[in-house]
Parts: C-alpha cells; sequence; structure tokens
C-alpha cells in the first residue's frame, strides 16, 4: 500500500481538473475513492470528507480541520481496500471523533485506507438507488430501497430491492444530446408482505450493527443469533437517537418519486459523458447513490465490470491532458 498512501491525507473538496491526477495516484487502485475523486471532478453530488491512510500527526491535524471548520461530532466512515470492491469488513456507519484514531489504526492493518465524510447517517435515508447500465441494451436498470435504508442494502444483497426501474441511455452516451433520459418507468414494485419483511430484516440488521458495526455479518449468522431481539434493539436504537425514519415508514412503502430517478439517470450519463471526453469508455457498470436529508441526491461510488476498464480511470499524464483541453474546448 506505499504507493496508495504516499500522498495521503486527501480532502476531498480540493481535487479539481488541474490535480486529479495526482489525487488519484494517491488512492490508485482503490476504487471506490478513485470513483468519488472522478464524480467530485465531473459536477455530481458527493460528500466532503478527508481520506487517510495512517494515523499520523498529519493525518490527524487534517482530519481535524475538516471537523472544525464544519463542526462535526462524528464523521461517516467508508472503508477501501487496493484492488478489492468488496471487504469483508464493512464500512458505512458514523464513528465519533474519539473513536477515530484507534479504526484508522485498525484500517491500516488491514492495508485499507478511509474516507471520512459529513456525517450523514445511513438511518435517514430518503432512499437509495444502485444502477446497472446495460450498453447493449442501451438501459440503466436501477434497483431502490426506501425510506430508511441504504444503499449497501441492495448492493450487499442484505434486502430485497422494494422497485425497480430502467431508464434509456440511447442516445445519451452522447454529449451532444439532451439532457433528458428519452424513457423511465418502473418495471417492479414489492408487495405489502414484501415490504414488511424487509423492514424486520433492516431492524435486524440495524440491530447486529450496534454490536459489531464493522462485522454485522458475524452478529446476524451467528446461530444463536435472536433475530427478534435484534430487531427490538435496532428500534430501540432508532426511537432514543430520533432518527424515526423506517419507523415511519414500517407498514407502507412510499414509492420514489419519479424526479429523484430522473435525477440519478441524468447524472449517470452525465459521469459517462465526461469520462467519455477523457477517453474512458465504460461497458457494462455499477452506480450507487442516496437520496439523504437537507442534500437530497448525493453518489456514493461506481465501478466498471470489466478490469481494463477499471485500469483505465488511472490515465496517463499525457492523454489526460491532451483530452482534457479537447473537452475544455468543447464546454
Amino acid at each position: 500500500m506505499s504507493k496508495v498512501s504516499s500522498k495521503l491525507p486527501l480532502e476531498i473538496a480540493t481535487v479539481r481538473r488541474d490535480n486529479l491526477l495526482s489525487a488519484l495516484e494517491a488512492v490508485r487502485g482503490c476504487l471506490k475513492t478513485s470513483s468519488m475523486l472522478w464524480m467530485r471532478v465531473l459536477g455530481l453530488p458527493v460528500l466532503s470528507g478527508v481520506v487517510v491512510f495512517d494515523w499520523s500527526k498529519v493525518s490527524a491535524n487534517a482530519v481535524r480541520r475538516f471537523s472544525r471548520r464544519n463542526r462535526f461530532s462524528k464523521l461517516l466512515l467508508r472503508i477501501d481496500k487496493r484492488d478489492q470492491r468488496w471487504t469483508r469488513r464493512r464500512g458505512g456507519y458514523l464513528v465519533t471523533l474519539a473513536e477515530v484514531p484507534a479504526t484508522i489504526k485498525e484500517l491500516q492493518h488491514e492495508g485499507m485506507i478511509a474516507a471520512l465524510l459529513e456525517p450523514a447517517s445511513p438511518y435517514t435515508d430518503q432512499y437509495s438507488l444502485a444502477g446497472v447500465t446495460a450498453p447493449d441494451q442501451e438501459k440503466l436498470i436501477i434497483e431502490i430501497v426506501g425510506p430508511g435504508f441504504d444503499a449497501s442494502d441492495i448492493l450487499r444483497g442484505d434486502i430485497q430491492a422494494h422497485e425497480r426501474w430502467e431508464a434509456t441511455l440511447e442516445p445519451a452516451m452522447l454529449p451532444a444530446k439532451s439532457a433528458e433520459p428519452l424513457f423511465c418507468r418502473r418495471t417492479n414494485l414489492a408487495s405489502g408482505d414484501q415490504y414488511k419483511l424487509t423492514v424486520r430484516k433492516r431492524l435486524a440488521k440495524i440491530g447486529a450493527r450496534l454490536k459489531n458495526p464493522a462485522y454485522p455479518d458475524t452478529v446476524l449468522q451467528d446461530t444463536t443469533a435472536d433475530s427478534d431481539r435484534l430487531a427490538a434493539d435496532g428500534m430501540a436504537f432508532l426511537r432514543a437517537t430520533h432518527q424515526a425514519t423506517l419507523l415511519k415508514h414500517a407498514e407502507t412503502y412510499v414509492s420514489i418519486p419519479e424526479s429523484h430517478v430522473m435525477a440519478f439517470a441524468r447524472d449517470v450519463r452525465k459521469l459517462i459523458s465526461g469520462l467519455s471526453a477523457y477517453g474512458i469508455h465504460l461497458g457494462p457498470s455499477s452506480f450507487a447513490a442516496s437520496v439523504i436529508p437537507k442534500r437530497g441526491l448525493v453518489f456514493w461510488d461506481f465501478f466498471p465490470a470489466r478490469k481494463h476498464e477499471a485500469t483505465s480511470l488511472y490515465p496517463c499524464e499525457e492523454t489526460y491532458s491532451a483530452l482534457g483541453n479537447a473537452a475544455s474546448l468543447q464546454r
């Protein structure tokens, strides 16, 4: 991880077109973080934060400045590991500033980096969306979970999606065309019973995270685990912390407004178009985002399905400069 960590810590909000290559080099191979930097530069909504590898004086000062400037007492932890999309250890939960040093040291020991982001609680998401492009069919297939669920529920296969939509990307792949997807429609909606089952599973997952936030699977898969007890713990936690989004929607699912789906599809197309201007042409790829309070739609990451396309996210300086100048002229 020496190459990955050599230029960290890195504040995401400082990344621009003129220093993107340097920032990408600092996180080379860490696709989750690299995708966040590309989205930041190409104008997609992402959370601000600090990327760190170790708990050095420099890292501590960077996290302290970011937190004090924004008056944050907690941060959203996301984790990344070189050349691995999935790790058994999970991020996606809030940590207090007092917990950050020990957490970063644990992650460093496991060869991971951390993105410490604005404290957007995973228990207050209004909707989360996971989209997969099917270029041969010129479609974006989108799965959605509702209020109080989070993106990991569908990305990790923890919970069945509540809705499925399709958006037509053709001719959206071409920068010169209309800003609106040609077509967007719902293709599936969970039944009431299916939805209530996912609420129960979500509550049990929250209860498991209370016991082991980094490894909730270990708790859920324990043969002695009591899912009803975990769900009750999850419910009590949401009430005690005034994060009642899921509880307010426990009985009836409220479908996502089409405007959120359209915004997601437009931003996916914007990203695809922006990357193509730098010679990066994505085949089948996945994209994840959530609609969060006070911020609206924010993107978490994207992943090309093909390894060589993931490698193309780190262009050489000559190619990046030449194509970047051409892209600037087109704008």
